[in-house]
């Protein structure tokens, strides 16, 4: 009962903040949370270079500063675009037009952690198919190009993109909001993993520990896709690439 009354008051005090207010805190903590979950790694392997990770290096060469800078740039300007997306979230839920629901009790906590894994599903379906069309010849260079003129990416590169593709790569949340029941709670667990994975799948280190299964897709994988753009094209799995014949393991 209390967590339920917690949620309610979550709530009320949301819509009792200003848009500009609403929008400011989300800004700032996506800003926070992308500077801490690719910044500890980036310090790590790219600046301390601890050498009981140096042999995992999947290019030999580390990023120029340059590159850094401006993968932090568009990754800014991306997270400014996520953020914004609040306008449009706020007036499907004052209006109920999602399917949020907000107490935890309705659908039971065994649906709440399915509705996240149900998320992550739908995202890994819903990027491949994204990435898929933005490497079409007449799209690719008005799109994604930026992405890819980062050959040696690091952890900060994770959402490094244009402006259009940043607005793509977002439609992911509409699509949860319309389609499964949703808890706000379940929805910032996905968004925290998203940004932990992307910037995993950029790390540019292969750490064995990370890896965890054969359907897993990995910083290798990933780093395949950045250097030889035909190939990898999923974000949390292997599965939609085995399907589609756009896997490689190993460049020769």
């Amino acid at each position: 009962m209390d967590v339920q009354l917690s949620e309610i008051k979550n709530m009320e005090f949301l819509f009792s903040l200003g848009n500009f207010e609403i929008w400011l805190l989300l800004f700032i903590a996506l800003l926070l949370r992308y500077f801490l979950i690719a910044g500890i790694p980036y310090i790590y392997l790219y600046v301390l270079k601890n050498p009981r990770f140096g042999g995992y290096k999947l290019q030999k060469q580390y990023p120029s500063i340059d590159q850094i800078f401006k993968e932090i740039k568009f990754s800014v300007l991306t997270l400014f675009i996520y953020s914004s997306g609040i306008w449009l979230f706020l007036i499907w839920l004052k209006t109920g037009l999602t399917k949020n629901y907000s107490e935890i009790s309705e659908f039971g906590w065994g649906y709440f952690i399915l509705s996240i894994c149900l998320m992550i599903i739908l995202h890994d379906a819903y990027s491949y198919w994204i990435h898929r069309i933005i490497h079409h010849k007449r799209i690719f260079k008005y799109v994604h190009l930026l992405h890819h003129s980062f050959k040696n990416p690091s952890p900060f590169c994770a959402f490094a993109f244009h402006p259009f593709e940043s607005i793509l790569t977002m439609g992911i949340i509409p699509i949860i909001m319309f389609i499964i029941p949703w808890h706000q709670y379940a929805l910032l667990i996905f968004v925290t993993i998203m940004i932990l994975y992307d910037t995993f799948v950029h790390l540019g280190f292969d750490i064995p520990l990370l890896r965890v299964g054969r359907w897993q897709n990995t910083s290798v994988e990933h780093d395949i896709h950045h250097k030889n753009s035909r190939y990898n094209f999923g974000l949390y799995f292997t599965i939609w690439d085995r399907l589609m014949g756009t896997f490689k393991s190993k460049l020769k």
